[in-house]
Order: structure tokens, then C-alpha cells, then sequence
């Protein structure tokens, strides 16, 4: 009779502790897509101080035909300025499409996103796909790893 009342007890504990953690998770990958938006808005509007904020050093960057490590946020601000001015003619904004969080750790995480851009006629004028490696650092996630991913053609089933 003990270890039925006992186990009426700690069941409620439990289950609770579960959701707990599955709510803590769910909020930490709001919270990273979040901050990929904001990476994004920053971006759009060339705030390279501002995009630099979302990151740690040394930071690696694979755009397929140029991969480079940056130390420093000055050579962050510097890789920005060349990948800004060699962005599609007419680049207006870019929206997420779709995100997939994967978690490697509970202090590293990867956001695979694909992504439109878009020119003034709210027309998409590029799709694209990256690989963001998050980590946490001082309590906070910042990016130090950043890869371009060709897009898959799709299968014909």
C-alpha cells in the first residue's frame, strides 16, 4: 500500500519534469529561430555591426566556392561587406522558410534553414539552404560556424 501511495505521488513529479524539459527545448528553439531572424533582418539592412553580434571568434564560413575562418569582427564586418555587395540584383529581404533544429549538445545546436530572397515586387529571386552551428557562450547562443548547402532537386517518386 506504501509504494502505490508513493507511486501516486511521484508520477505527478515525474511527468511534470518530462514536459518540463521537452517545454525548456521547444523554448530554447523559438528562441534560436528567433535569433536567425534577427541575423537575417540585420543582413537585409547591411547593419554589419549588428550581424556581428550574432557571432563568436573564430567563426568558420563555408560558401562552397569560399571557405574562410574569421577571427575577429573585423574580419567578420569585412567578409560581410564583400557577401553583401555580391548578393542578387534587387535583393530586398529574405523570410525562412522552413528550419530544422537539430541538437548536438545541450549548450550546441545546428539549424539547417532554407530560405528565400526577395526583390522589391515581393518576387523571390533566390532559394537557398545553411547550416548554422550555435553554441553557447556567456549564457547566450552565437554562431561560429556558417555553411552554404546546395539545394537537393527533388525526387520523382
Amino acid at each position: 500500500m506504501k509504494k502505490i501511495l508513493l507511486l501516486f505521488l511521484l508520477a505527478p513529479l515525474l511527468a511534470f519534469s518530462q514536459s518540463a524539459k521537452k517545454k525548456n527545448k521547444f523554448n530554447a528553439e523559438v528562441v534560436l529561430n528567433d535569433k536567425w531572424q534577427e541575423y537575417s533582418k540585420a543582413f537585409e539592412y547591411s547593419d554589419y555591426e549588428k550581424v556581428s553580434s550574432f557571432f563568436t571568434y573564430p567563426a568558420t564560413m563555408n560558401f562552397i566556392e569560399k571557405p574562410m575562418i574569421v577571427n575577429n569582427k573585423e574580419e567578420l564586418i569585412k567578409a560581410y561587406k564583400e557577401i553583401r555587395s555580391n548578393v542578387q540584383d534587387g535583393y530586398l529581404y529574405s523570410l525562412m522558410d522552413k528550419s530544422k533544429v537539430i541538437w548536438i549538445s545541450k549548450s550546441l545546436v545546428m539549424i539547417d534553414a532554407t530560405y528565400s530572397r526577395y526583390n522589391s515586387n515581393y518576387e523571390r529571386i533566390f532559394k537557398g539552404r545553411g547550416v548554422y552551428m550555435y553554441k553557447k557562450v556567456d549564457n547566450e547562443w552565437k554562431i561560429f560556424s556558417i555553411s552554404a548547402v546546395p539545394l537537393g532537386k527533388k525526387r520523382k517518386d
